[in-house]
């Protein structure tokens, strides 16, 4: 009887196809995503409050920012519930004195994130934020000339409450500024498009903001792993002042 003896190099094609059968559900789910994202659109139709009419070469100042197809720009849009995020902070941004105006007029920003403020205009500005909280409550001399930079890292604010900014030399001008401690939000764009992603799958409750108006809506979604969930929330008119719902 002939014997045929497996030495471990014949042996190595076998063990490596026995590893790799074992290995595949670990690298399915290693690569198996485990958040989704919630994209759409704001709108806003009918007639927008009055601008603000400046003091300044008799300029104005929108209230609502709303484009040619009804597209609300700077609203704010989050997840309230969100946990504390620990994924890096995003890099500075900057608010721009130009115009005699704050641009943009809504900011969201990460807790510790750096604010970077400018001046443009050939007048003198400042910048003052009044909040209950110590770490919120500044006044910057953007002054025409005035070296910088001037900057700012702001603490959260409590969820669904923006911190507003004034200029005490010219008192029409605003801008508000939310602040959160994960990464669920997004500002509108131009068009009143947004994302965000790495959602966790579940339903959840998503907030629109856009505290000029005011405007507020409440929404529940539904996120899956791996997909995109559209969301688009059209405000009107009768919406502006008005609470949540």
């Amino acid at each position: 009887m002939k014997r045929t003896l497996l030495t471990g190099m014949e042996s190595t094609p076998a063990i490596g196809l026995l590893l790799a059968q074992l290995c595949l559900p670990i690298l399915a789910a290693s690569v198996e995503p485990k958040s989704g994202s919630i994209e759409g659109r704001i709108t806003f139709s009918g007639t927008p409050p009055p601008s603000t009419v400046l003091t300044h070469d008799g300029a104005s100042q929108a209230v609502l920012y709303v484009g040619p197809s009804g597209g609300l720009r700077y609203a704010v849009v989050y997840r309230p519930n969100a946990s504390r995020t620990a994924t890096p902070v995003p890099p500075p941004v900057t608010l721009n004195q130009r115009g005699f105006i704050f641009e943009p007029q809504v900011i969201a920003v990460r807790a510790g994130q750096t604010v970077r403020f400018t001046n443009e205009d050939p007048a003198n500005h400042n910048v003052r934020a009044q909040d209950s909280s110590p770490a919120n409550t500044f006044s910057l001399n953007t002054a025409s000339g005035a070296r910088g930079p001037f900057v700012h890292q702001f603490a959260p604010t409590p969820p669904g409450e923006a911190l507003e900014l004034s200029c005490d030399i010219h008192p029409w001008m605003a801008a508000w500024v939310y602040v959160f401690e994960h990464d669920q939000f997004a500002a509108t764009s131009e068009d009143g498009t947004f994302r965000i992603g790495g959602v966790p799958p579940g339903r959840h409750r998503i907030a629109v903001r856009q505290p000029a108006g005011p405007l507020a809506r409440d929404v529940a979604v539904d996120v899956r792993a791996g997909e995109t969930t559209r969301l688009d929330v059209a405000f009107s008119s009768s919406d502006v002042g008005m609470p949540a719902r």
